[in-house]
C-alpha cells in the first residue's frame, strides 16, 4: 500500500513529555503552527459507541495511538520556510517538555 501523502502525523512518545497530547497542539498554535488530531478510532465515535456499546478500552492499541498522534500541516502550498517553522517548533516542544 501506498500513501496517499495528505496527512503527516507524529507519533508523540507521553511517556518521554511532562505534556499531554492537547497541550502539545496547543503549544504548537502558540507558536503558530496548526496542528489537531485527524485520527479517531472508530470505536470511538459516538454513532458507532452508541449502537454497538463500544468501550475505549474494547481496542486498547487502537486507543493508545489515538492518544498521542498529532496531526501536523502538509499541503500544497506549504513554503520550505514553513516546513523548517514546523520542524523547529516540534523540536523546541520536545526539548522543552521532555522528562
Amino acid at each position: 500500500m501506498e500513501s496517499a501523502w495528505h496527512l503527516y502525523n507524529l507519533r508523540l512518545h507521553l511517556d518521554q513529555l511532562t505534556i499531554h497530547r492537547a497541550q502539545f497542539i496547543e503549544e504548537l498554535k502558540a507558536l503558530n503552527i496548526g496542528a489537531s488530531v485527524h485520527f479517531i478510532p472508530l470505536h470511538m465515535q459516538p454513532y458507532y459507541a452508541n449502537k454497538y456499546g463500544y468501550q475505549f478500552t474494547d481496542y486498547p492499541v487502537a486507543h493508545r495511538e489515538y492518544m498521542r498522534l498529532v496531526s501536523l500541516p502538509l499541503h500544497p502550498r506549504l513554503s520550505d520556510q514553513d516546513v523548517t517553522d514546523v520542524i523547529e517548533a516540534v523540536t523546541e516542544l520536545v526539548e522543552k517538555y521532555r522528562k
